[in-house]
């Protein structure tokens, strides 16, 4: 955070020199958002003021984000959920009847011929029309115990079959801090630094 701090006010100072109004203005502006929203930016007030314009005019029509030449930052990007844990593959939650729709990937699975994790299996059983009578399980994932559904693959049109491959649903972690930026540090190393805009 230090490093960066330097290395976009001494970048700043000098494009600055050179800049015309408008340009300068807009790349300070930029490396104040890439600043703050590589620290704390809720907990600093001096952060406030950048920030609180960049969310206002996120919601203007042709809104572009604010980048930092210097640092040769990013726009933001938007990623809800967190990676499936390793070995599980980040799926929808129902298979759709009609191919080629996009669908939300708000779930983690695997077939249960690849999960090695210690599993428990329950009485629990879920509601007939809408998981198709599916089955729920404990299973173990970095030492905390997650509720999981037994479900075995049907037919196009996702009515259960009873023979196909079974596999282990989880419900996807969603991201605390759901937006970052890319930027090259002061050492030219490529960075991400992950953040939400929720107001203090």
């Amino acid at each position: 955070m230090i490093v960066l701090k330097y290395l976009l006010v001494g970048a700043a100072a000098v494009a600055g020199a050179a800049a015309l109004p408008s340009q300068s203005q807009a790349s300070e502006w930029g490396c104040q958002v890439l600043l703050c929203l590589s620290g704390d930016w809720q907990g600093t007030p001096s952060c406030h003021p950048p920030i609180y314009k960049l969310i206002a005019a996120m919601k203007a029509p042709g809104f572009n984000w604010p980048t930092c030449p210097q640092a040769n930052s990013s726009a933001a990007r938007f990623e809800k959920y967190e990676d499936c844990p390793a070995g599980w593959q980040a799926a929808g939650s129902y298979d759709s009847d009609r191919p080629g729709m996009m669908q939300e990937r708000n779930i983690c699975r695997i077939s249960s011929d690849r999960l090695t994790l210690p599993v428990t299996f329950t009485n629990s059983r879920l509601g007939q029309d809408h998981d198709n009578g599916s089955r729920q399980a404990q299973i173990e994932i970095n030492g905390r115990l997650v509720t999981a559904k037994i479900q075995i693959t049907g037919n196009d049109r996702g009515h259960s079959l009873g023979n196909g491959p079974t596999y282990y649903t989880i419900s996807r972690p969603v991201r605390g801090k759901p937006w970052f930026i890319e930027y090259d540090d002061a050492n030219g190393m490529r960075q991400k630094s992950w953040f939400n805009l929720n107001m203090p």
